[in-house]
């Protein structure tokens, strides 16, 4: 029924590469098709088709058939895979000797459709009208298929299918254990690539620490990045991160939540402070997601989420149909989530950018007549093909239809319904967690930061100082790390206040001899740090007493550091005096020494001993003598022997009686 049909030379500039995809393009040899451009809608003007034949050998021939149009959109991707056979309704014609009518460069053609009978049949009819072009040899054989669709649109279509886009920035960790090694360049390239050319507002994941990282006057280049980042991500979304990457379930099993939060609060300060930005609050929710992660993300804020298919049940997935599912976390509270569509981003994969796009622009069109309500597909800027997005993109301005929008639009929708029409509740799928040996990683993560806010205490308040230290510290927690690489970091934390520790020096005395019963002790301690250290020097010894207390807080300033300790001898003679020089929490030993005194004075409760006994001795001294006479006494009257002639002998101290 062709009654008119021309061949054109045109003159453009197609590129076309990736992988095949279908059987068709699969089995490509030299001999092939490839459209460059086409009619998307049947309009008064005439239809055509702009296809290159970049192999043409001589004896080459194009057939081309037009079929009824279709409206169901199960049959548009039939037809792609299963190109139709047949004798067609519309048009069915052969274009023979192309090498004889190519010009110029022999690869480019024209196929226009007659724009009598034929184009009122195709205007008369809304649907998908299926083009199918053959590359033929002489004997007929096929070399080659091209199906494509030209569209007659349904004005009383009422819902939109709009693309929404997400994108990984982040740059490998910039803290190697007490340096910074982050290329600035990489870090503004890799925020580049994600949002350059980007079609509509991106959900742009990075790690905080990198915008920290950029910021240290250290990092050569990193200020004129930051403010290039900066720019590029203007009017883009910036989701709810930690301050650098990590698996927030293996975390949480560690059972200390308040590390993690911490995280959440410190991206979110640095997000805010380096690029004037409120995060918004959506995450990407790690493959090990759990009901009891979900709680534990609301718990920082987070309204919504983005996930892969491969957590949600292929039911529950077939029947979201590109709408936000609601995810149950462990206390029964939903939080709205979209699914990556990685089959939608495979699809768009292959030789041919311009048919692809062509083909999932007939899909989608279609696809928008029979929901009843606005669907939404995610995609991965960092992953899918931009050369055929790009061209399906430049075919969405072609009706209203279809349409780009962002990510927190997309998640406000109406969320997906089960079969019975209620709203469909799932939990994620979780994979076991990629980090399994953290609880150890943890304990020493626990004693290191224990450590850290000991030493603290002893620099403060020049807390500025330990910046570096506490980003390594956080840094350890990092899913890029093993746990060898976790433990180096822990160690730079006990390496520096252990470096410190050594710095501080109880310079020990030869004895000292104390002369009276209260003295004042002198005391010398080396500080060789630059900066004054607050401590507590305690003392303690058996002999000696300490009138002001054991403990004494002192700011130990750059250098030696002379004072005196009040002490009180209970005994004379030798004493120790051990001396232990702590930080103010009194959990790190920074010094110790031991200092001998010899006491030559007798103090106050000595005297009184010695008194006391001096008294009693003098008591018993008294009685002895006295109790010696009295002894003596006695002897002078006791009872003699008589004389000789039987007299009895008389005492001298008898008195004569006359």
């Amino acid at each position: 029924m062709i009654r008119r049909l021309t061949l054109l030379l045109v003159a453009v500039v197609a590129v076309a590469f990736g992988v095949a995809t279908g059987a068709a393009s699969a089995q490509r040899g030299p001999d092939r098709i490839d459209l460059v451009s086409q009619t998307t809608f049947v309009s008064e003007a005439e239809v055509s088709l702009t296809v290159r034949l970049p192999n043409l050998q001589p004896g080459r021939h194009l057939q081309i058939r037009v079929f009824r149009p279709i409206d169901e959109p199960e049959r548009i991707l039939d037809t792609i895979t299963d190109p139709p056979t047949g004798n067609p309704d519309i048009a069915n014609f052969v274009i023979k000797d192309l090498s004889e009518i190519a010009l110029g460069s022999g690869d480019l053609f024209m196929i226009t459709l007659p724009n009598d009978e034929v184009g009122e049949m195709l205007r008369s009819s809304p649907g998908a009208i299926p083009v199918r072009i053959d590359l033929t040899a002489e004997d007929q054989v096929i070399l080659d298929t091209l199906v494509t669709f030209v569209i007659v649109e349904d004005t009383t279509l009422s819902a939109r299918i709009d693309l929404g886009f997400v994108a990984d920035a982040r740059s490998p960790l910039a803290r190697r254990a007490n340096a910074i090694e982050l290329d600035p360049a990489d870090a503004l390239d890799r925020v580049a690539d994600a949002v350059n050319n980007a079609p509509a507002p991106v959900l742009i994941s990075f790690a905080p620490e990198t915008l920290t990282a950029l910021a240290d006057p250290t990092t050569d280049g990193g200020r004129r990045a930051l403010e290039e980042i900066r720019r590029l991500l203007d009017g883009h979304l910036i989701p709810l991160s930690p301050w650098v990457s990590i698996d927030e379930e293996a975390w949480r099993l560690t059972g200390d939540p308040e590390r993690v939060f911490r995280l959440f609060a410190q991206g979110r300060d640095v997000t805010e402070k380096l690029l004037g930005r409120t995060p918004m609050p959506i995450a990407r929710m790690d493959s090990d997601t759990t009901a009891e992660t979900v709680s534990f993300l609301r718990s920082v804020g987070l309204t919504g989420g983005v996930v892969e298919p491969s957590q949600i049940d292929e039911l529950a997935l077939k029947q979201a149909d590109r709408r936000p599912i609601e995810v149950l976390d462990a206390s029964g509270i939903t939080v709205p989530v979209l699914v990556v569509d990685r089959a939608f981003e495979t699809s768009l994969v292959g030789e041919d950018p311009e048919l692809i796009a062509q083909h999932r622009f007939t899909e989608l069109l279609f696809e928008a007549k029979t929901v009843g309500t606005n669907r939404g597909i995610l995609l991965d800027l960092s992953t899918v093909d931009r050369v055929s997005l790009v061209l399906l993109i430049d075919l969405f301005e072609t009706t209203d239809r279809l349409g780009l929008t962002s990510v927190d639009n997309l998640l406000s929708r109406p969320p997906a319904r089960d079969a019975a029409g209620s709203v469909l509740h799932v939990e994620l799928l979780a994979t076991p967690p990629s980090s399994t040996g953290l609880a150890a990683s943890d304990l020493r993560l626990r004693l290191a930061e224990a450590v850290l806010d000991s030493y603290a205490a002893v620099l403060a308040p020049a807390d500025g100082l330990l910046a570096p230290m506490r980003d390594i510290l956080t840094a350890a927690m990092s899913d890029e790390l093993d746990a060898d690489s976790r433990r180096l970091f822990a160690d730079v934390i006990f390496d520096v206040v252990a470096d410190v520790a050594t710095r501080v020096e109880l310079i020990e005395s030869t004895r000292i001899t104390l002369a009276s019963q209260t003295a004042a002790l002198p005391v010398a301690i080396h500080n060789g740090e630059n900066l004054a250290m607050n401590v507590i020097v305690k003392t303690t010894s058996e002999k000696l007493r300490f009138p002001d207390g054991e403990e004494l807080r002192l700011t130990l300033e750059p250098g030696l550091n002379e004072f005196e300790i009040p002490i009180e001898t209970v005994t004379s003679g030798d004493a120790r005096i051990f001396i232990t020089v702590t930080s103010p929490d009194g959990h790190l030993d920074l010094a110790g020494g031991l200092v001998n005194v010899r006491s030559t004075a007798i103090s106050g409760l000595g005297l009184t001993v010695s008194l006391v006994s001096l008294a009693v001795l003098l008591t018993w001294w008294l009685r002895t003598v006295i109790r010696v006479r009295r002894s003596r006494r006695a002897a002078t009257v006791l009872f003699t022997p008589s004389t000789d002639d039987g007299t009895p002998a008389v005492s001298v101290n008898e008195e004569s009686t006359s």
